[in-house]
């Protein structure tokens, strides 16, 4: 009888370690507890094979928090760089790089457009807006040049407005001015004192006098001659 007792509790304490194999003093099982330091599917630091993009780290994503799929939002994503751009992309960000740059461009064709549209109109606008007296001046025309020919007179002294229909045109004119000024290639033009000659878009304006004021506003609004 003593010896069925002690057979008894033998078996009892078998089951019991059977029954404790599954689990060790790590807290690790079969299944894996996502929620546990150690699983079957995860490593110690809590990683899981189906990955919780939430998590540190996961099956799908690295350190840093990225994940297969690719949040658009975060950081970095399997389509996207660290600055949270997407493969697709964000349509309205397209959408406004490409009217940004239609934009630019249209503005600046005009902007250019009307540089090379500088008229005698505007000349004498500009002059006017200056605070400088200028009146039309009739029947005084020489024709120096082949440009379209409007003159001016501001106090005494004449100004002659040449418009062209392109740079080059006007170009060819100013070759013809010799090298000091006081005479133009065929033209019975002979200055005794040298004109001031300047440029704006496909103008040239060529002033006969010598008011420091209006050469000095001149060099503001055209720049130096082009003759110096």
């Amino acid at each position: 009888m003593k010896r069925k007792s002690i057979l008894a509790a033998i078996i009892i304490v078998a089951i019991s370690l059977v029954g404790c194999a599954g689990n060790s003093k790590t807290g690790n099982n079969a299944t894996g507890n996502p929620n546990t330091a150690n699983n079957a599917t995860g490593t110690m630091d809590g990683n899981n094979a189906t990955g919780d993009p939430n998590s540190a780290n996961n099956s799908t994503g690295a350190m840093d928090g990225n994940n297969a799929t690719g949040n658009a939002n975060s950081a970095n994503n399997s389509t996207g760089t660290m600055h949270g751009n997407n493969p697709n992309g964000n349509a309205n960000s397209a959408n406004n790089s490409t009217g940004n740059t239609n934009n630019d461009i249209t503005n600046s064709a005009g902007s250019i457009n009307n540089a090379l549209n500088y008229t005698a109109a505007n000349f004498k606008d500009d002059v006017t807006n200056a605070g400088y007296s200028i009146k039309d001046s009739a029947n005084t025309k020489k024709n120096y040049f082949s440009g379209n020919e409007t003159d001016y007179l501001m106090g005494n002294d004449m100004v002659r407005v040449y418009e062209y229909n392109s740079p080059s045109d006007l170009q060819t004119d100013v070759n013809r001015i010799s090298q000091n000024g006081l005479t133009i290639s065929g033209t019975d033009a002979n200055y005794s004192r040298k004109p001031y000659y300047y440029r704006k878009g496909n103008s040239l304006i060529m002033y006969e006098g010598n008011e420091p004021a209006y050469t000095d506003h001149f060099k503001t609004m055209y720049g130096n001659t082009l003759i110096p």
